[in-house]
């Protein structure tokens, strides 16, 4: 099997099909096959070789796409960064993942470049009107298409910063052959279908659900390389999107943005949130506004990454994050492992064709989260007597904003290395755009530092959503024996 074989089939029986969207241009499944064939093949001529992984850090364009399906189709592992990461946190990918090719837009090129003598690259791919992608795709290609097992990584996405740094969760052809067919088996999904693919594809909701989606069905993914309001108009009205899956905060935006008062979203066919917690509010004003309902969903990136979904099949329990999608299998266990009872709270633990093969060079970490196949998410909460699975709070020390997870042990790790700072910790404060924001408590020595300060110092190594959007000085981080910060107690410290 080969993932790749999807397009390679329509391209044959339905070329002239539009299998991608991206600032009102089309590109056809024969087009589209053409430009992977030959970067795949480029790729192939200069040393990459099965196994090899090749770093993506895009954005939304057409060019994510073109790389991504040609990295899978000669065998490689493509790995997924968010464009907007620091150049600190590209050399630890970078480094981490034994990358051998980056493909990086002209613009971040920078990025690179300030870390290039400590972690080069064998090839280095630039796009945009000043970079060399098209010189890449020039060539015709030989057909590319290499053959993998379930087992083989197609795709390594960064994740979990429990230790501090981002591990690579290796999601295999299987993991995602799965993720792809869940819009069909969950919402009635065909190749008549359009996905707003918005949220971005270096995110693995995104890959999966909104990307592979439609390349396997022979859909169409309308790119969006940003948020714009004008062209989410466009989108949504004339563009043909039939399913918005996506981040709560978009759907908030849908709502209460003048632009979008207009949209009619009754002939959506799938209307999901996730990747943070729906809250009812919107739920409940997107409803009354459009006469339609939100499904929430639930997934984590080491399950590739969607466990359970409200599915149109079923009972709409908007609170819940639904029932588990086919072929997972969800269970509820206290500190001991054992199965809890309905309604009682524990750690939500999945097992599946969908769960990561492990992290990469992390036999430590992966057997601490992977136990007897089932995955063990952190996150805590209950299942209800009809097998509906609800999220109550969080066992590891992150929060979550705009869907992104953020954990605590990073940003401090980043906070406590700045001149003047001796010890710092994170909170999650409410926020009805993006869920919450990050608040740091910080204890400094040296009085003339600012609130400021550590914001325009953090942002230097943190991407802007893990960086703090408050700062509040203390005198002391409240913890407990075993060194824990009490956040209760430093919530009501003044």
């Amino acid at each position: 099997m080969n993932l790749y074989t999807w397009l390679a089939t329509h391209a044959r029986v339905r070329p002239d099909k539009v299998g991608l969207r991206f600032r009102g241009k089309g590109t056809t499944y024969a087009e589209l096959y053409r430009l992977t064939d030959s970067l795949g093949t480029a790729l192939r001529k200069a040393g990459i070789r099965r196994d090899d992984h090749v770093t993506i850090v895009l954005p939304n364009v057409p060019e994510f796409v073109i790389s991504f399906l040609a990295i899978v189709g000669i065998g490689g592992v493509a790995t997924l960064v968010n464009p907007a990461y620091t150049s600190r946190e590209l050399k630890h990918i970078l480094t981490d993942s034994d990358s051998k090719a980056l493909i990086i837009g002209h613009e971040n090129v920078g990025l690179y470049e300030a870390i290039e003598q400590e972690c080069p690259q064998d090839i280095v791919i630039t796009t945009g009107e000043e970079g060399n992608f098209s010189g890449w795709v020039q060539a015709g290609g030989s057909g590319i298409v290499e053959e993998r097992g379930p087992d083989d990584v197609a795709a390594m996405i960064y994740s979990s910063g429990l230790t501090g740094y981002p591990m690579g969760a290796m999601l295999t052809q299987g993991n995602l052959d799965h993720q792809s067919d869940l819009l069909r088996l969950c919402m009635d999904a065909d190749d008549t279908d359009t996905t707003l693919t918005l949220i971005p594809c270096f995110h693995s909701f995104s890959i999966s659900t909104n990307l592979l989606s439609m390349i396997r069905y022979g859909g169409t993914a309308y790119l969006m390389k940003k948020l714009d309001f004008k062209e989410l108009h466009y989108a949504l009205s004339e563009g043909g999107v039939t399913a918005i899956c996506a981040v709560p905060t978009l759907f908030y935006g849908m709502v209460f943005h003048p632009d979008l008062s207009d949209i009619d979203y009754k002939h959506m066919r799938s209307l999901i949130a996730g990747g943070s917690a729906l809250s009812m509010e919107v739920f409940q004003a997107f409803k009354d506004r459009f006469h339609t309902e939100l499904c929430q969903g639930y997934g984590i990136t080491e399950a590739s990454p969607v466990c359970s979904v409200n599915n149109r099949h079923v009972e709409n329990r908007p609170a819940s994050i639904g029932l588990p999608v086919p072929g997972v299998e969800a269970r509820v266990v206290d500190d001991a492992g054992r199965t809890v009872e309905p309604l009682e709270t524990g750690e939500l633990l999945f097992k599946g064709p969908n769960i990561m093969k492990g992290y990469y060079n992390r036999p430590k970490e992966t057997a601490e989260i992977i136990r007897d196949g089932w995955l063990y998410t952190g996150d805590l909460g209950h299942v209800d007597k009809d097998g509906y699975l609800y999220i109550t709070g969080y066992k590891k020390d992150m929060v979550i904003t705009s869907g992104f997870n953020v954990y605590s042990r990073e940003v401090v790790n980043v906070l406590n290395s700045l001149p003047g700072i001796r010890d710092s910790a994170i909170v999650g404060e409410p926020d009805p755009m993006r869920g919450a924001i990050i608040k740091a408590y910080v204890v400094c020595d040296d009085p003339s530092i600012t609130e400021d300060d550590v914001k325009k110092s953090a942002r230097k190594q943190l991407t802007s959503y893990k960086t703090p959007r408050k700062v509040e000085f203390v005198s002391a981080i409240p913890r407990d024996k075993k060194g824990k910060v009490l956040l209760d107690l430093l919530k009501h410290r003044t």
